[in-house]
């Protein structure tokens, strides 16, 4: 686990390939998707790449909507 809850959920989202494309992503073993994607050993790196890319966003998007719906409402100061 790590201290980011953001990562997190989007680890938890992916299979082990893409939490494994994500984090050479994240770790500078590739400067793009695919080059993430190839230092994981994907056979198709560039298509594979781009699924976890956008599977990823996916994800966060969904942690960012979440996060938003359970802070509390602004009170009125009268």
């Amino acid at each position: 686990m790590y201290e980011d809850v953001r990562l997190n959920h989007v680890l938890r989202g992916l299979d082990p390939a893409g939490r494994a494309v994500v984090l050479a992503y994240t770790g500078g073993e590739g400067s793009t998707w695919a080059e993430a994607a190839a230092a994981i050993g994907a056979t198709d790196p560039i298509a594979f790449g781009e699924r976890v890319c956008r599977k990823a966003k996916r994800l966060a998007g969904g942690q960012r909507r979440c996060a938003a719906h359970s802070r509390p409402a602004p009170t009125a100061v009268p």
